[in-house]
């Protein structure tokens, strides 16, 4: 095996770490993107882009947000269907005022295309060289260097960046310890044709069974005249009650009687296929020497939404902006990269907060009726069940939960 060196290793070519790549293209610095597969590739997900990942987007060098929207195939989104365990539900649009469908403030994007398209940008720069179907098998760090071992490579780098998703091995470089099941949900998703009464408006569809509570059934409109389909289930349920998710998929979509009319003449178009989420109810350390990690594999998955690209988009740029001043200053230590981890703290710290007590009322059927019911009438609970999908400065504002518990007690 052959020997490259380079300034900075990103391992996984996701969100993640093509925000991370992007950001970064311009200082000249010799980067190597690695991921073990092949781009375009499948990626299990809900494929739904908040308000925080088009921000993000927007930000990002090279004209990348107006090329987005003029090249890229997805559904704009203008709002939010909530369905509480009684059936009751509330339509809530992202904001009053919207302007044009390419101004929407969220988009449904299948993951094969945007993925694709954050990732053809990357070949777009000399310095940046991409390394496809390379599974990353060991990695060790040293004093001087991070050797990262591939399939077919070995790579030496001062700094190695961890977007390689749930099962990161860099995590296990900085955190070995098991990771307990309750701190995963699994998501189980296929798409369909021809599913009746979508929203108008192409809101997204969030349907609180109480046969999967905390976690939700979803609709979301996608491309083509297809609908992405699919539920979440916690992880430690699944192993305890040893459920078989995609007979319970089945289930919900033939005899389910809120969901069954729905898909009488629906095509499935896609097998059911399912995928871990690492929810953000974990804290793991995020830096140690010469090694940092975002997106999924620093678990910034939304414990109540699961929205995660734009989370992992937003990590990827708050990495850039740390490490442009851990390399102005080469200094690629523990004490310069904490920085990291405190500003992932100050971003999604009070989020996650607000969005795990969330989880837990969403537990209780009862409960969340309840905040149906409320949110009928009371403009701050919609803003707090509308948080987590629209303008990461919306958000920021509404993360006191004492706060929007005692409104749901007036």
């Amino acid at each position: 095996m052959s020997i490259r060196d380079f300034d900075l290793v990103i391992a996984g070519a996701g969100p993640a770490g093509c925000t991370l790549a992007l950001k970064l293209a311009h200082l000249g610095l010799h980067i190597a993107v690695i991921d073990k597969d092949v781009f375009p590739r499948h990626k299990i997900c809900g494929d739904a882009l908040s308000g925080q990942a088009i921000n993000v987007l927007k930000r990002l060098p090279d004209g990348v947000f107006n090329d987005f929207i003029h090249q890229v195939e997805k559904v704009p989104s203008h709002g939010i269907r909530f369905v509480a365990p009684n059936f009751q539900f509330i339509d809530i649009p992202f904001f009053l005022n919207q302007r044009t469908d390419l101004e929407a403030p969220g988009f449904i994007c299948k993951r094969t295309e945007f993925d694709t398209f954050l990732f053809n940008r990357l070949k777009g720069y000399n310095n940046i060289s991409l390394f496809e179907g390379e599974r990353i098998i060991e990695v060790d760090n040293s004093i001087d260097f991070v050797s990262v071992k591939t399939s077919k490579n070995i790579f030496h780098a001062p700094i190695v960046a961890g977007a390689d998703g749930v099962h990161s091995i860099i995590r296990e470089s900085i955190h070995p310890e098991k990771v307990s099941k309750k701190h995963f949900c699994v998501g189980i998703r296929a798409y369909f044709e021809n599913v009746a009464d979508l929203h108008p408006g192409n809101f997204i569809e969030l349907i609180f069974l109480k046969e999967l509570l905390p976690a939700y059934f979803w609709i979301f409109p996608s491309s083509k005249g297809q609908a992405n389909v699919g539920f979440g289930m916690m992880q430690n349920r699944i192993i305890d009650q040893k459920e078989n998710l995609s007979l319970l998929f089945s289930s919900f979509i033939n005899s389910h009687p809120l969901l069954s009319p729905r898909f009488k003449n629906a095509i499935q178009v896609s097998k059911a296929q399912a995928h871990s989420l690492p929810l953000g109810t974990y804290h793991l350390p995020l830096t140690t020497d010469r090694l940092i990690l975002m997106g999924d594999a620093a678990f910034l998955v939304d414990p109540f939404s699961g929205e995660g690209i734009g989370n992992a988009m937003a990590s990827g740029e708050i990495a850039a902006s740390v490490l442009t001043g851990c390399f102005q200053n080469h200094d690629f230590s523990l004490g310069s990269l904490k920085e990291y981890d405190y500003r992932i703290a100050k971003r999604f710290g009070s989020p996650f907060r607000t969005t795990t007590i969330l989880q837990q009322l969403a537990k209780s059927a009862w409960l969340f009726n309840l905040v149906i019911n409320k949110a009928h009438k009371n403009k701050s609970i919609q803003n707090l069940l509308t948080t987590m999908y629209t303008q990461e400065e919306v958000k920021k504002q509404l993360t006191r939960p004492g706060f929007y518990l005692k409104l749901l007690f007036k």
